[in-house]
């Protein structure tokens, strides 16, 4: 299996998100790679897009695969499948291959959680599940919540008010897209233009779980991270 880590160096919210110091002198970018190497992968395997050359050496130093991504494939103005059929077209695997599509901004999803992912995805692919279950095109990565859903003019969305307002145990499931990986054929990511299939596998993340957006949220995993670390140590 191969990993694509779309990685730029125009981040908004938080400047510099994914290389900006993370965790003992580590960034977001080598923070990943090492999970991703825990799980199983070749470093080679793992290819950090990035459209500053100047990354090279760091990544390299971590023996991952750096990949000079295009400026335009940056920009906010790119639509999200045409970044995605970009990076995917520009790894060197057979249509038939897996290839995991990663987000450095969630390294609370550590190696062990991976690696059950990457199992997990030769588990559904193999001769016996796909002979006996139901078929998955890929596997996603996402957050389940039951909670009581207004709109923003105070009105509910999955529930009732008055005599027919749920119990929260009967509320319906829902669930909210993460970041931390998601497997799909090369193929089939160039079929849909995107990293989600037709026939999804949903695994759901461990929590505590942050997908870094803003500075408060990378605060947030850099205090988290640091908690977890100390207590493996």
């Amino acid at each position: 299996m191969k990993a694509i880590i779309p990685a730029k160096c125009s981040s908004s919210r938080v400047p510099s998100k994914n290389w900006r110091e993370f965790y003992r002198g580590k960034c977001l970018v080598e923070v990943k790679v090492e999970q991703l190497v825990y799980a199983g992968l070749h470093p080679n395997d793992i290819h950090v897009f990035c459209e500053d050359q100047s990354k090279k050496d760091l990544v390299e130093s971590v023996g991952a695969t750096f990949e000079l991504r295009d400026v335009a494939n940056t920009k906010d103005s790119m639509h999200w499948s045409d970044v995605v059929t970009d990076l995917v077209s520009s790894v060197d695997a057979d249509d038939e291959d897996p290839i995991a599509w990663v987000e450095v901004t969630s390294p609370l999803f550590e190696g062990d959680e991976n690696k059950k992912v990457i199992d997990l995805w030769y588990d559904l692919q193999s001769d016996d599940y796909l002979s006996s279950q139901k078929k998955y095109d890929c596997i996603i990565t996402v957050k389940s919540f039951k909670e009581f859903v207004l709109d923003k003019n105070g009105l509910p969305v999955n529930y009732n008010f008055g005599r027919w307002h749920e119990w929260s145990q009967d509320l319906p499931e829902w669930y909210i897209l993460e970041s931390p990986i998601h497997v799909m054929k090369k193929k089939d990511y160039l079929k849909h233009n995107y990293f989600i299939g037709k026939s999804p596998y949903l695994y759901e993340v461990p929590l505590p779980s942050i997908d870094i957006d803003d500075m408060n949220e990378f605060e947030e995993a850099q205090r988290l991270y640091r908690l977890l670390q100390e207590k493996q140590e």
